[in-house]
C-alpha cells in the first residue's frame, strides 16, 4: 500500500488549477503554470498506482460526515478506488498528462497560457473527483464540474463568435440531460435514504424484490424504470447521445488538445462511467436496459454517417467519438460491465492519439486560411512521417483491423450484443457490424485525404513536422494503441482485475470474429482505392445515396434550432405578452377602479347632512332587496335541508306528530 494518502488523488489537481490560476490573474511567470499541472496530475497517477486494488482485499475507501439532515439521513464525502475507479483514474491521468505536454507545445505564445493550464487542471480534477467518489452526491457535483470546465475550455478562444457560440452550446445542451439526471439521484437517495452508491443499489434490490414498497410519489415497479431513465437523461447530455449529440461537433471550436482530453478521457466518458458504475440498477428492468441499447446503437449509426461527409479533420473525429460512444452504450445496454468499460480503455487511448496527430497537421497548416480543411492538404505523409505514422496506427485501431486494440474492444461489445440474443440486441449487433464498415470507410478517407498523394496547396507544401514535445506524446500513445488491447484480452486480464480471478469471461465467437474482420478490412480497402489519388476535384461520397442526408447532419440541428429552439422562443415571447398584457393590465385595472371609487367616494364626502341621509337611505333600500331575495330563496334551502342525512341526524327541533316521532 502507498503511504501517500488517498485524497491526494483528486485535490492535487486542485490544489495546481489553484496555483496556475494566480498566475494568470498576477500575469506573472506565467511559463510556470504548467509545471503545477503536470506536477500534480503525475502524483494522482502515482498515489493510484500505489493503491492498486487487491483481489479479495478491502477497497481503499476514505470518507468523513460532511452534513446531517435530521436524526438519520446524512450525506458524505469520500473517495474510493474500486477496480472500476481505478481504471478509469488511470485513463484520466495517462491522457490528461501527455495532452498537457503536448500542449506545451502546441499552445507556445498563446495569450492566456497560463488561464488555459489552470482550467486542464480543473478539469482534471473535476473528473478525477467523479471518478473515485462513494456516492452520488459527490459525483453530481463533480459533474456539474466537469460541465462548467468544458465551458471554460471550449470558449477559451472567446474572441471568436463562434467559440463563445459552441461553448454556449455544450453548456445549454447538456442542461437539458443534466434536469433529468439530478431528478433521478434525488430520486434514488428519497427510496434509499442515502446517497451513498452500496446503499441504493441495495434499496433498488429490494424494492425490485417486494421488499420496500414505501416509494415516494410513485409506485414500486414505475420507480425501477423511472430513475435509471432519468439517470440515463444525463449520459444522453453528457456523452453525447442522439439525440443530444449536437453540442460536441461544435465544441472542436477550442484548442485541439482539449478535443483531445474532452473526447478521450473527460467530459464525454462521464456518462459512460456513470452508467458502468450503477449498472445494477440499469438492468434491473429489462425494458430500461434496451432502451439504453437501442440508443447506443442508433448513435452509433447516425454519427457513423455524418464522418464519412466531413471535411474538417476535427469534426471527423467529432463524430466518430460520437459514434464509439454509442458502441460503448450498446454494450452495457447489453448488460456487459466489461466490454463497455473496455472500449472506453482502449478508445481513449486511440482517439486521443488522432486528436492529437490532429492538432500536429493543423499546426503545420496554420497559414492555411482553413488549416482543418481535408481539401487543402494532401501530401503531408513525406512532410511530417512520425504524425503520419502514428495516426495511421489510430486510423487501424479505430477501424478495428484485427489484433489492434480497437478490434478486441468492439469485439467484446458485438459479442455481449450476440449473447444477450433479444431482438434488439440482434438488431444492435446489426448496426454494429455495418457501423464497423462505415467507421474503417471513413477513417481511411481521413488519412488519405491529408497525408496521401500530393500536395493540394501551398500550405501543404511548406508544412514540417511539430517539435518533439507534440510527437513525443504521440509515439507514447500509438503504443497502446497498437497492443493495449491484445495485452488485457490475453487471459481476460480486463475482466478478471474487474470481477477477480473467479470472474466468468465469455469466449469469443469465431464467426463473428471473422465478420468484423472482413468488415474492417473490406472499409480500409475501400477507403484506399478511392482515395490513393486524392487530388480529384470531386469527392467520392458526394455521389452516394444520402449523401445529402448526411451532409445535413440527419437534420437534427435544424430540428433544434428551427424547431425547438423556435418554439421556446415563441413560447417564450407569448409568456411576455401575457405578462405585459394581461398580468399587468389587470393589476392596472385594480389600480384605476381603486382611483376612481377614491375620486367618487371623496366627492360624496362633502359634509352636507343630506347626502349622508340619503346614502344611508339607498344603503337600507339595497338591504331591503336583498333580504327580500334571500326570503324567496328560503323554502327551496329549507328542502334541501331536510333531505340531508347529516341535518336529519342532528336536527334538535321538537316534533308533535307520533308518526314523525317514529320514523326519526
Amino acid at each position: 500500500m502507498n503511504s501517500l494518502p488517498l485524497w491526494l488523488i483528486p485535490l492535487a489537481p486542485v490544489v495546481a488549477a489553484l496555483l496556475a490560476g494566480v498566475l494568470a490573474l498576477t500575469r506573472r511567470a506565467e511559463r510556470a503554470a504548467p509545471l503545477f499541472t503536470l506536477a500534480a496530475t503525475a502524483l494522482s497517477g502515482i498515489v493510484a498506482l500505489g493503491w492498486i486494488p487487491q483481489e479479495g482485499g478491502p477497497v481503499p475507501r476514505l470518507a468523513f460526515e460532511w452534513l446531517k439532515i435530521g436524526a438519520n439521513f446524512q450525506i458524505n464525502l469520500g473517495v474510493h478506488l474500486d477496480p472500476l475507479a481505478w481504471i478509469m483514474t488511470a485513463v484520466v491521468c495517462v491522457v490528461s498528462l501527455l495532452v498537457q505536454v503536448y500542449s506545451l507545445g502546441y499552445m507556445k505564445g498563446e495569450n492566456g497560457f497560463a488561464r488555459y493550464f489552470a482550467y486542464l487542471g480543473l478539469f482534471t480534477a473535476s473528473m478525477l473527483g467523479l471518478v473515485v467518489a462513494d456516492n452520488l452526491f459527490q459525483l453530481y457535483v463533480c459533474w456539474e464540474l466537469v460541465g462548467i470546465c468544458s465551458y471554460l475550455l471550449i470558449g477559451f478562444w472567446w474572441q471568436k463568435p463562434s467559440a463563445a457560440s459552441a461553448a454556449k452550446k455544450a453548456f445549454v445542451v447538456t442542461r437539458f440531460g443534466d434536469v433529468g439526471f439530478l431528478l433521478g439521484v434525488l430520486l434514488l437517495a428519497a427510496v434509499a435514504g442515502s446517497f451513498q452508491f452500496d446503499t441504493v443499489m441495495q434499496a433498488v434490490a429490494r424494492v425490485q424484490a417486494g421488499e420496500l414498497t414505501a416509494i415516494p410519489l410513485v409506485s414500486a415497479q414505475v420507480f425501477l424504470w423511472l430513475a435509471p431513465l432519468l439517470l440515463f437523461c444525463g449520459a444522453v447530455g453528457k456523452s453525447a447521445q442522439f439525440p443530444l449529440h449536437i453540442w460536441l461537433p461544435d465544441a472542436m471550436e477550442g484548442p485541439t488538445p482539449v478535443s483531445a482530453l474532452i473526447h478521450a478521457a473527460t467530459m464525454v466518458a462521464a456518462g459512460v462511467y456513470m452508467v458502468a458504475r450503477l449498472l445494477p440498477i440499469f438492468v434491473a428492468v429489462p425494458f430500461v436496459s434496451e432502451i439504453v441499447l437501442l440508443t447506443g446503437a442508433v448513435t452509433a449509426l447516425i454519427a457513423a454517417t455524418i464522418a464519412l461527409v466531413q471535411n474538417d479533420i476535427k469534426k471527423v473525429m467529432a463524430y466518430s467519438t460520437i459514434s464509439q460512444l454509442g458502441y460503448m452504450m450498446l454494450g452495457l445496454g447489453a448488460g456487459s460491465l466489461d466490454s463497455g468499460m473496455f472500449h472506453l480503455v482502449t478508445h481513449a487511448m486511440f482517439k486521443a492519439l488522432l486528436f492529437l496527430a490532429a492538432g500536429s497537421v493543423i499546426h503545420a497548416m496554420h497559414h492555411a486560411a482553413d488549416p482543418n480543411d481535408l481539401r487543402v492538404m494532401g501530401g503531408l505523409g513525406s512532410r511530417m512521417r512520425i504524425t503520419a505514422v502514428t495516426c495511421g496506427v489510430g486510423v487501424l485501431a479505430l477501424a478495428g483491423f484485427p489484433g489492434l486494440s480497437g478490434f478486441w474492444s468492439k469485439d467484446a461489445i458485438l459479442g455481449a450484443a450476440l449473447d444477450k440474443g433479444s431482438p434488439v440486441a440482434l438488431l444492435g449487433l446489426a448496426v454494429g457490424i455495418v457501423v464497423a464498415g462505415l467507421t474503417a470507410f471513413y477513417a481511411t478517407r481521413m488519412w488519405m485525404l491529408a497525408f496521401a498523394g500530393s500536395a493540394r496547396s501551398a500550405d501543404a507544401e511548406q508544412a514540417h513536422e511539430s517539435p518533439s514535445v507534440m510527437t513525443l506524446p504521440l509515439i507514447l500513445l500509438a503504443i497502446p494503441s497498437a497492443a493495449l488491447g491484445g495485452w488485457l484480452h490475453m487471459g481476460h486480464r480486463f475482466t478478471h482485475f474487474l470481477h477477480g480471478a473467479q470472474a466468468h469471461a465469455e469466449p469469443m465467437h469465431l464467426w463473428l470474429v471473422a465478420v468484423t474482420s472482413l468488415t474492417a478490412v473490406g472499409g480500409i480497402a475501400l477507403g484506399w482505392a478511392l482515395y490513393r489519388a486524392p487530388s480529384a476535384q470531386t469527392d467520392p461520397v458526394e455521389r452516394t445515396p444520402g449523401y445529402a442526408l448526411f451532409a445535413n447532419l440527419w437534420y437534427m440541428d435544424a430540428f433544434w434550432s428551427r424547431g425547438v429552439a423556435s418554439s421556446m422562443l415563441a413560447l417564450g415571447q407569448f409568456v411576455a405578452w401575457f405578462d405585459r398584457t394581461v398580468i399587468d393590465g389587470a393589476v392596472n385595472l385594480t389600480g384605476w377602479v381603486c382611483y376612481i371609487g377614491g375620486r367618487e367616494l371623496r366627492r360624496a364626502t362633502n359634509g352636507q347632512a343630506q347626502t349622508y341621509t340619503a346614502a344611508a337611505l339607498l344603503a337600507l333600500v339595497i338591504a331591503a332587496l336583498a333580504l327580500i331575495l334571500f326570503h324567496n330563496r328560503a323554502p327551496d334551502r329549507a328542502r334541501i335541508y331536510s333531505s340531508s342525512p347529516i341535518i336529519r341526524t342532528t336536527d334538535a327541533r321538537p316534533h308533535t306528530s307520533h308518526s314523525d316521532t317514529g320514523q326519526r
